[in-house]
């Protein structure tokens, strides 16, 4: 037996001397679960009869049968034409008093800003003022002496009174006009080209004011732009659609809209709007006016918006009133189980339609749900109050 041999040989008896390291202990898991509970055995709410009466349950059966089909696309609102008025100035002036901000709402008639018109722009205005003081002294002191002679000769019987109060009356004009001379003179020194009058601007309707555009102090030219207001009571939906599906949309049918971040939905109904496209994108333009009488919706704002198609589709529905959401988003339904005896099962709603919600998962058809009294029972589950 050679070297080799011999060494293999005493490693070979060493190995079968050792146990495998795990042969003598069993494998543990790295993490165990306690309690474990499916979701499909959630907590079951039991009501007395009472109860139930006084939380008004009540319940409908899921059903199965043809939906319109649907899709969600983006949209963008936008200010219905014809409803953003542009106030623009009638005459040259400088603007006084405008304290506005693009966003303030503005009501029908309030006063936005003041126009203070500017007077043409003659030559030698400072030799010209000065002239009509000087003359208008003249008079005065002309008529000041007449008046005293009518009335000296009224005095001395040698006079009427009549031309003693014509005289009087003479030199209160005069007077006058020295003093309105005088006031145009101080005037042309401090603003040579200002009016002694202003024109108010005002609302012309109620709405938001989106464009400012003159600050306070500045001088614009008759027919420039100062205020722009638009009424948002109602905005229209722009849903720029791929033109190869337009014609499987139905165009009668409303829209339904929905914030970015929000599940809530509002309807829009279906409006002629501008024939708007986007040739690069190949896209046309159909639009839906939605309804911001509390101005919750702003121009510009980005919405998501579901269309309703003239195809249909078999899926399971149920109430929208039966569904509740939680605080992470997940939706629920309650199945009543019998009689006041209920529990709470997870579902997926792909649509709503009407007052119908459509369920991709989680509910067959047949089932009892809650639809009145859903979120009763989910604030119960959950100790929501007490």
């Amino acid at each position: 037996m050679g070297r080799v041999e011999a060494w293999a040989l005493v490693v070979s008896l060493g190995a079968c001397g050792r146990e495998a390291p795990h042969a003598s202990a069993g494998h543990s898991p790295p993490a165990t679960v306690a309690n474990r509970v499916a979701e499909s055995e959630l907590t079951t709410v039991t009501l007395t009869e009472e109860a139930a009466g006084r939380l008004g349950i009540e319940t409908e059966r899921t059903v199965e049968g043809e939906v319109p089909s649907a899709r969600e696309v983006g949209g963008e609102l936008v200010a219905v034409p014809g409803r953003a008025v542009v106030l623009s100035a009638p005459v040259a002036g400088r603007v006084q008093g405008s304290a506005l901000r693009a966003g303030a709402a503005v009501r029908r008639g309030e006063i936005l800003a003041r126009l203070v018109p500017l007077a043409p722009a003659d030559r030698d205005l400072r030799a010209q003022a000065a002239q009509q003081v000087a003359a208008a002294q003249a008079r005065l002191d002309a008529a000041e002496a007449r008046a005293a002679r009518a009335a000296q000769l009224a005095q001395d019987r040698a006079g009427s009174v009549r031309a003693s109060e014509e005289a009087v009356a003479e030199r209160d004009t005069a007077r006058a006009a020295l003093t309105a001379a005088r006031a145009r003179r101080a005037r042309l020194s401090a603003t040579p080209l200002d009016s002694d009058v202003s024109l108010t601007l005002r609302a012309p309707a109620d709405g938001v004011v989106r464009q400012v555009l003159v600050a306070d102090g500045q001088s614009v030219a008759g027919g420039a732009a100062l205020v722009e207001v638009a009424s948002l009571a109602s905005l229209w939906v722009r849903v720029p659609l791929y033109a190869g599906d337009v014609a499987r949309l139905d165009p009668a049918a409303p829209a339904s809209v929905r914030a970015l971040s929000g599940s809530a939905r509002f309807t829009a109904a279906p409006v002629e709007g501008p024939p708007t496209a986007d040739a690069v994108a190949a896209t046309t333009d159909r639009y839906y006016a939605l309804e911001n009488a509390d101005g919750a919706w702003r121009p510009g704002e980005r919405v998501m918006v579901q269309l309703r198609e003239r195809a249909t589709e078999r899926a399971t529905t149920a109430p929208w009133s039966a569904v509740v959401y939680d605080a992470y988003g997940g939706a629920w339904v309650y199945e009543a189980l019998a009689p006041q005896r209920f529990v709470r099962r997870r579902v997926e709603v792909e649509r709503v339609v009407g007052d119908r919600a459509v369920f991709t998962q989680g509910l067959a058809a047949g089932v009892t749900v809650v639809r009145v009294g859903a979120a009763e029972l989910f604030g119960t589950e959950f100790g929501a109050g007490h």
